[in-house]
């Protein structure tokens, strides 16, 4: 999920342990690479627990972030979202974590948002009438990023300004703290249910 600030699982393992039915398998050479063929680390999880059972791990670790921010975009299509996030990549001011969503994981979305108070549903119907009337955005085209942002807060103000200032450049939104958040946490929904059903 933090992959574009901390990398992926292969760049944070130092060290994996697994136990089959014909014995133990690990590396001994802590080394970060052999020229005798494929990594084993990879092996192992590229296996994905076909192989055997992990039973030892040493990952490495990083202090936690001094400052930490949500965010979200919403843009009038997937097209144009996509555009934004290539524009991203391409100025190298990627957040923690960036996702797009379609639009049927937006209206997923919507569906599991908690009710809120008298107040919040006033404010909802003034962002949905100004998307929806204003803009133009049509509900069942319409497609949302969400971002984090995480690290020293003058670099991640600064990246936050960059990326909105691109996402505006393709008819981008800003959607929200509150919806960031609650975007980045669907994301884990989303691959519970998948896995699940």
């Amino acid at each position: 999920m933090k992959k574009n600030l901390y990398g992926n699982i292969e760049d944070l393992l130092v060290h994996v342990k697994m136990v089959t039915a014909t014995g133990v398998l690990e590396k001994n050479c802590q080394v970060p690479r052999l020229s005798s063929g494929p990594d084993f680390n990879h092996i192992i999880m590229g296996s994905e627990g076909s192989l055997g059972v992990i039973t030892e791990v040493v990952i490495k670790i990083r202090p936690l972030p001094q400052y930490k921010k949500y965010g979200s975009i919403v843009f009038p299509n997937f097209e144009l979202g996509v555009k934004c996030m290539r524009e991203v990549a391409r100025n190298r001011c990627q957040p923690a974590s960036i996702r797009l969503m379609d639009n049927d994981q937006f209206k997923f979305g919507l569906i599991l948002k908690p009710e809120g108070s008298f107040f919040g549903l006033i404010l909802d119907g003034i962002k949905k009438f100004y998307i929806t009337k204003i803009k133009s955005f049509d509900p069942d085209q319409m497609c949302v990023m969400t971002l984090l942002f995480e690290g020293d807060e003058t670099e991640v103000k600064a990246n936050e300004k960059k990326i909105y200032k691109i996402a505006s450049i393709f008819n981008g939104i800003p959607g929200g703290e509150t919806n960031g958040e609650r975007g980045y946490m669907l994301t884990f929904v989303i691959a519970y249910i998948r896995v699940s059903h």
